[in-house]
This record gives C-alpha cells, sequence and structure tokens, in this order.
C-alpha cells in the first residue's frame, strides 16, 4: 500500500485506519492535510467516475461548460451533430489552455498562443504557416485535443481518467434506484434552473460529502431554527424516523427521512405525482412516496438533496432540489458548484417557487448553507491543527444496526435514518482506493 512521497507517519494512519473504520473510528487528520490531497489527488480522482456536468447545461449545438476532474481542466461541449464530447482545455502545440469562459457556445476553440484551431469535437482543422513553417507535413488527426472518456445516467455526464475503469453503471452499482429521485421528477426528467451558484470555500471537500451520505443528525442542531419558525413541514420529534442505504464497497450513500403521517409525494403538483406513478418502479413508488427527505452522494464528490420546504413559515411546503459539486483545489480548500435541478415538465409557476426555496435554503447564500459553511470551515480548521494529528473521531452510531432484509431497494439499509452506518461504507471505500497499487 506505500505510495511513493507518502510520509511513514501518513502510511501508518492509513493501515491502522483499515480496522478502525470496522470498529467506528475515523483519523481527524484526513479532513486537512497535504499528503492526503495528493494522495486523492492521484490514486482516487485519477480513477473513479466524476461528475462533469448535466446535459441540461448544453442543450444547444456548441453549448460548452468547463469543469474539472482533479486539477485537470475538461471542456464539456456537445458538438455540431448533437454529441457530447469532452476534452482537456489544452491546446496540443505547446500546452496552452483553450477556452477561459467557464460557460458558452462556440463551434470551434482558436488557441490564443499560437492560433492552432480545433473544432467543438476536438479535431485539429487549423494551423497558421502550415505550408511555409511545417511544409504540409504535420499529421493534423494525430494532433487534436486530448479526449476525456465520459458515460451518462439520467442526465449526468460523468468522466473518468482510466480507461481500465469499469463501466459507469457497473460504478453506480445500483445507486441509479435512489438517484431517480432526484432525476426523474416526472415523465421528462430533470434539468437545471438557472447557471450554477459557484465560490470558493475554506472547507475539505469529505466534510460535505459526508454530511450529504446520510446526516440527518446534525439537521435539529444546525438548522433547528427551520423546525421552531415552521419552515419544516416536519417536527425534530420525529426528525430522525426514516432509511440509510449505501451500496457496499461503492462509497454511494442516502440518508431518507420519513414523517409519519405527511402525504405520500408531499410538496410536488399533483401532475407530477402522475407522471412519477408512470415513470417510477414499483419499489421506487414504495420507498420515495414515503420519503420526506432524501440526501445523497455519489461517490467521490457529488450530492443531491430533495426537502419540502415551506416559503410561507407554517404553510405547505414546496419540494426543491439541489445538485451539488464538491471540488478540491487544495488541503482543507475546495471549488464549490450548486445547482437547483426542477422537474423538465412541471409548470413555470412550480419551477420558480421550487427555485426561490433552493436560493432561500442551499443557494450561495442561503440560510442553511450559511449554517453548514460555518460549521464545515472550522472542523476543516481544527482538523489541520497539530494537536489534532492523531486524534480520531467517533464513528460508532448505529455500529450493531441489523440491516433491514425486506427493504424494498438496492443495498444495505437500516432504520432510523440517523446513523454513521453510510459514511463507514464512505470511508472504507475511500481507503480502498487511497491504499491500492498504483
Amino acid at each position: 500500500m506505500t505510495a511513493t512521497g507518502t510520509s511513514e507517519g501518513v502510511q501508518r494512519m492509513l493501515a491502522d485506519m483499515r480496522e478502525g473504520v470496522l470498529q467506528g473510528r475515523v483519523p481527524a487528520r484526513i479532513f486537512n492535510d497535504q499528503e492526503i490531497f495528493d494522495l486523492e489527488r492521484d490514486k482516487l480522482f485519477s480513477t473513479a467516475w466524476c461528475f462533469l456536468a448535466h446535459e441540461s447545461e448544453i442543450p444547444k449545438n456548441g453549448d460548452y461548460v468547463v469543469r474539472y476532474i482533479a486539477n485537470n481542466s475538461i471542456i464539456v461541449v456537445r458538438d455540431e451533430h448533437g454529441n457530447i464530447n469532452a476534452n482537456l482545455n489544452m491546446c496540443r502545440h505547446r500546452g496552452n489552455m483553450m477556452c477561459k469562459s467557464e460557460m458558452g457556445n462556440a463551434s470551434h476553440f482558436r488557441c490564443s498562443y499560437h492560433g492552432w484551431v480545433y473544432k467543438n469535437s476536438g479535431e485539429l482543422i487549423g494551423v497558421p504557416y502550415f505550408k511555409e513553417g511545417y511544409e504540409g507535413q504535420l499529421d493534423k488527426k494525430q494532433w487534436g485535443m486530448i479526449k476525456i472518456r465520459i458515460d451518462t445516467y439520467a442526465g449526468l455526464i460523468f468522466g473518468t481518467l482510466d480507461p481500465q475503469a469499469p463501466s459507469l453503471d457497473e460504478y453506480l452499482g445500483g445507486f441509479q434506484f435512489y438517484l431517480d429521485i432526484y432525476l426523474r421528477q416526472g415523465a421528462g426528467g430533470s434539468e437545471v434552473h438557472g447557471p450554477p451558484d459557484h465560490w470558493v470555500a475554506e472547507t475539505d471537500w469529505k466534510i460535505c460529502a459526508e454530511n450529504f451520505s446520510g446526516d440527518g443528525y446534525h439537521t435539529p442542531v444546525a438548522h433547528q431554527f427551520g423546525f421552531h419558525l415552521g419552515y419544516f413541514p416536519s417536527s425534530g420529534a420525529t426528525h430522525s424516523e426514516g432509511w440509510a442505504v449505501h451500496i457496499p464497497d461503492k462509497g454511494h450513500g442516502i440518508g431518507l427521512g420519513h414523517t409519519p403521517g405527511m402525504p405520500p409525494f408531499f410538496g410536488y403538483p399533483d401532475e407530477l405525482v402522475e407522471q412519477m406513478r408512470g415513470s417510477l418502479s414499483a419499489e421506487q413508488i414504495e420507498v420515495f412516496s414515503k420519503t420526506r427527505t432524501a440526501v445523497g452522494s455519489v461517490f467521490p464528490n457529488l450530492s443531491f438533496l430533495i426537502q419540502p420546504f415551506s416559503l410561507v413559515p407554517g404553510e405547505p411546503g414546496v419540494r426543491f432540489c439541489t445538485m451539488r459539486l464538491w471540488h478540491p483545489i487544495g488541503p482543507g480548500r475546495m471549488e464549490m458548484w450548486s445547482w437547483c435541478l426542477v422537474p423538465k415538465d412541471a409548470s413555470d409557476e412550480y419551477k420558480e417557487a421550487a427555485y426561490k426555496a433552493y436560493t432561500l435554503t442551499f443557494g450561495q447564500a442561503g440560510t442553511f448553507e450559511q449554517d453548514d459553511f460555518e460549521n464545515w470551515t472550522r472542523v476543516t480548521k481544527a482538523a489541520g491543527a497539530t494537536a489534532v494529528r492523531d486524534v480520531d473521531f467517533p464513528y460508532v452510531m448505529g455500529l450493531e444496526r441489523p440491516r433491514l432484509a425486506d427493504f424494498p431497494g438496492p443495498g444495505y439499509a437500516v432504520s432510523p435514518y440517523v446513523t454513521d452506518t453510510n459514511f463507514r461504507n464512505l470511508w472504507s471505500t475511500w481507503l480502498d482506493y487511497l491504499t491500492r497499487e498504483a
């Protein structure tokens, strides 16, 4: 498991963590450490399937967005034939960045250094002084932009840097069942509503991914005003009820909060509920109709939340859905992208209400977002302190909790949903990536 450039101290910590996770212990140091960040870049993000974009962000031919896998800038573009391409944002001539805008529309990309020109599909078609300088001998087919392997699920575009990685379908390993609560909100599926919020946070990405793997434990404390003022159509007394599910050895996890007595599919318009009854399986309807809150993460760093929220305290809530990407850019530092997802076939009135609920709660300046990042930033700072380097955090909640034998969905399910069960699977998977041979 040794890795070139990794100190004996970190190697020993990771070796001890193997048994520690099984016993419910995780070292604090992993949440803010340069060596861990380097290992994640080289051994996790270089081999996992990573989220790049939603297809609805690039609806027209020529539309593009610029995203990242680890420290690699990638142009995700719909070409002139409607196909989706992902290419390194780099000219093959001398390595200059091709595209400097985060999003836009272009039929071609031209390097600002020596002027090489590529189709938006990545094919090299223009070279200045082709006859005079290269004497017409440069084989343009060999010098196109470098392609990134991609695949999609229900509108989500993923990419991987590893040509030997398993298929995306195998990687998700059955978690598609739960992704559908976010991605099939109606017969037409989901789409982004407006551009993403995008900012930099002094927070380790793993704290966020863990929280969105089903941390219902923090809600009655960190967001208690939501209960007291009537923004949640539920109470703290029953908040812990529901289910926690993860896909063993894959790292994906979801918390499904349930409020007794809440009407099925509460917060959705009736016409969308009818559509979902036709587009979802009987097993999905059994689970999702009883779900109040669905907070889940696709390993390693893509998360979702669906939650009914009362725009006017005390009145019936509207369902909003947020999708978020926690992109690490340094130890204890990350770039954050946050989108509002809406049902494609919903009315404009519902889409605006859902977007307003998202903005008030989990937009860049949302009240709940502020609550979380205030805590996450302080956790990150503490984890980087010298006196904390050998400290473990407890992950013992639900350690002996039995697996539900009759849960309708795939994966390992337990109840109630306030538990550390999903997190232990998350850290075991993370450890597998960091300790595997290159």
